[in-house]
């Protein structure tokens, strides 16, 4: 079994309920959008550890204890728009080249010789957390990142 990560965008308000009760987040997050749950995610699957190591604004929420999850972090709205900014502004394929320069300096990340073999999906995948908090950020979500 391996461990898998993703961002899951949702109204800033349904937040506070879910950091009054953590016990309810993994439930919500399989609520389909029509059903009030959230309004999009983004997978990062294996390369969680990777993007939240290359990507710390991604994560730079409160860690929320007391979920079924192996970890998760919350950003209010006000979290993911600064976050949003400051991915903007950075380039993912000096990122990756970093990453990939450097293999000894990663190594203890989780899967990390699998995305340095595979720079390109990484790559995408980098673009694809941007794209996702761009859009919450737009929205005024907050952003979960959870872990199972």
């Amino acid at each position: 079994m391996s461990i898998g990560g993703a961002f899951h965008a949702l109204d800033r308000y349904r937040l506070r309920a879910l950091v009054i009760d953590p016990s309810t987040v993994s439930g919500f997050l399989n609520t389909p959008p029509t059903q009030g749950g959230p309004h999009a995610h983004q997978t990062v699957e294996q390369a969680w550890d990777v993007v939240r190591t290359l990507l710390p604004d991604a994560v730079d929420g409160e860690m929320l204890d007391g979920t079924d999850g192996l970890g998760c972090i919350y950003l209010t709205a006000a979290h993911v728009e600064r976050a949003a900014a400051r991915l903007a502004q950075c380039d993912v394929q000096a990122l990756v080249g970093r990453f990939t320069g450097e293999p000894e300096r990663f190594a203890d990340l989780y899967w990390a010789k699998v995305w340095q073999d595979g720079a390109r999906d990484l790559a995408g995948c980098l673009h694809d957390v941007k794209r996702f908090f761009a859009g919450a950020a737009e929205r005024r979500d907050a952003v979960v990142f959870y872990i199972a």
